[in-house]
């Protein structure tokens, strides 16, 4: 990857991280309605989701599109 690739990618991933966004409402709700101990697997998968994504993007799939 190149670094005229690799700034878009980064700023990208920084504005998604700290943006509110429906994960954001959705761990609010289940924290709320169930407690924290039980939204632990909630947060995990949009972690793990989210370096999912960016991985993928970085990768280049996009570009079989």
């Amino acid at each position: 990857m190149s670094t005229t690739n690799l700034y878009p990618l980064l700023a990208f991933a920084f504005v998604s991280a700290i943006t509110p966004g429906p994960n954001n409402i959705l761990l609010m709700s289940s924290g709320a309605n169930h407690g924290f101990r039980k939204t632990i697997p909630h947060m995990l998968g949009v972690y793990f989701g989210f370096i999912f994504m960016i991985a993928v993007i970085g990768f280049g799939v996009a570009d079989i599109f």
